[in-house]
């Protein structure tokens, strides 16, 4: 007597398994992952790569232009080494950038499962706030939390989250209501699976691929989020070095010749959108030889 199998699930993607096939030809994602690394990397080794402490003053040797001796990006008014505030400012607006990403991914994802799996009227009341908050200016809400809960990191990160969870809400919510019709999710179901098992492991997984587009691309703009807020006072404390507080220190120099102390935070923070961005578009195509994962 034949037997009857149950359509199997399509394996989730893992990050290599997402990257790889992707990577292949495609010179824009390659790049934008190695600037990256290079950033991360940067970041991690600042203790070592830094020969200075990026908080200490000195009054002997401020304003030096770059190229100057033990100094080789110079130094800002007030003689603090700004390869060295460059390194561990990177590790602050890098981390930050990542944390305020993960939790707006986290969020959304969760948001977006939940309005498509429940009834009609949390569905409705979901796309409804997302469509609302997507109609304000985002700046002036995170200026509005920062400036209520006052300037920290954690701040930052929960303003960015609370200002961008949208987009990823909605486009999860579309692929888990793809998805839940397909054979596999009906044949789960079919053999008693819980909804919660079913969401789990079968609908939110298969959901991934769009939404890492999406979490790519809101690093990028949860980094420029962060120096702007720290550029207006409101983000990250003024003593912690981040790119965004060096624009702030730097912003009385605008009109000197010390053009420095702008273009090297200012870049850094224009390379690592750049690159976030390549990366969210060679996420968002198929590779070569890449198809769907159902």
């Amino acid at each position: 007597m034949s037997r009857t199998t149950a359509p199997l699930a399509p394996r989730a993607a893992t990050p290599a398994a997402l990257l790889a096939p992707r990577v292949r030809g495609r010179g824009g994602l390659a790049a934008g992952l190695a600037v990256l690394a290079a950033m991360v990397l940067a970041a991690a080794l600042a203790p070592l790569l830094a020969g200075h402490d990026p908080l200490a003053t000195d009054t002997s040797a401020t304003g030096l232009p770059p190229g100057s001796p033990g100094h080789p990006l110079g130094t800002d008014q007030l003689g603090r080494d700004l390869l060295s505030r460059m390194l561990y400012g990177a590790r602050y607006s890098l981390l930050v950038g990542a944390s305020a990403a993960l939790l707006t991914v986290v969020a959304g994802t969760a948001l977006g499962a939940a309005a498509a799996l429940a009834p009609r009227w949390v569905d409705a009341l979901v796309t409804r706030v997302a469509d609302a908050l997507l109609a304000l200016p985002m700046i002036l809400v995170a200026l509005t939390l920062a400036a209520v809960a006052g300037p920290s990191p954690a701040t930052v990160v929960l303003a960015i989250a609370a200002t961008g969870w949208m987009p990823v809400a909605l486009i999860a919510r579309a692929e888990v209501r793809a998805l839940r019709e397909r054979p596999f999710v009906r044949a789960a179901r079919s053999l008693g699976h819980s909804r919660t098992r079913v969401l789990l492991r079968h609908l939110v997984p298969n959901a991934l691929p769009p939404v890492a587009a999406v979490a790519a691309f809101e690093v990028g703009h949860a980094i420029l989020t962060e120096s702007t807020l720290s550029f207006l006072g409101l983000g990250i404390p003024p003593n912690i070095p981040s790119w965004g507080n060096m624009l702030t220190d730097a912003r009385a120099l605008l009109l000197t010749g010390q053009w420095y102390t702008v273009a090297l935070p200012a870049g850094a923070i224009v390379a690592t959108i750049i690159a976030v961005n390549a990366v969210s578009t060679g996420l968002e195509r198929p590779g070569a030889g890449e198809g769907r994962t159902w």
